[in-house]
């Protein structure tokens, strides 16, 4: 009896956690495995102090080299760019002092700097635009008939499709001696050879 009450009174030895688990609120849970290490080499910052000292020189002595040509050039342009805006800046104020509209300027510079197909389009698509809403800025109705110009036609081969169907060379619609009108007579000779050269095939 006295055995038995010794062994009940010592502390029960701790479970040893199970190798790779983790308990937790009663339940297993699997630790994740280790990855492999990947082998690192020259490139690597792990791997920085096994470069040789001169392949670091090297390369420190080029980018300085780089780096200061770079800011260089971005001072020098910036300087640059800073007295231009400064000249332009005073240029506006002038002519905002003299009454100059330098919104309708602004306008005027968007437009000239776009595509004239496009000018037209776009405040033909206004004006249409302003009739559907019943927009009350009926002055840009002016520009209501306004149509993008027609496509530029490719008079080559227009003088080709004329060679082909053998019409007379005097059919040439474009101005003599513009380049038009030499683009098409040269398309007409060769939709004639063509023509020459479909026949002799046939024989």
């Amino acid at each position: 009896m006295e055995m038995k009450l010794a062994n009940r009174a010592k502390p029960r030895a701790k479970k040893k956690a199970a190798k790779g688990k983790i308990t937790s609120r009663g339940t297993v849970a699997t630790l994740p495995r280790k990855s492999k290490s990947k082998k690192r080499g020259i490139g690597d910052n792990s791997g920085l102090h096994a470069v040789p000292d001169e392949v670091i020189e090297r390369n420190l002595s080029m980018l300085k080299t780089k780096k200061k040509a770079l800011d260089k050039v971005v001072a020098d342009y910036k300087e640059d760019l800073d007295q231009a805006r400064g000249v332009y800046r005073s240029a506006r104020k002038l002519a905002k002092k003299e009454g100059v509209n330098l919104k309708a300027f602004d306008i005027l510079m968007d437009l000239e700097s776009d595509d004239m197909g496009h000018v037209q389009v776009n405040y033909a698509d206004v004006a249409r635009y302003q009739k559907l809403t019943d927009s009350p800025l009926l002055q840009l109705d002016m520009f209501s008939g306004m149509l993008a110009p027609e496509p530029k036609v490719d008079a080559n081969l227009q003088g080709q499709a004329a060679g082909k169907n053998a019409e007379p060379e005097s059919n040439n619609p474009f101005t003599p001696g513009s380049e038009d009108f030499v683009a098409w007579a040269e398309g007409y000779v060769t939709g004639q050879q063509m023509n020459m050269d479909k026949f002799a095939g046939q024989h």
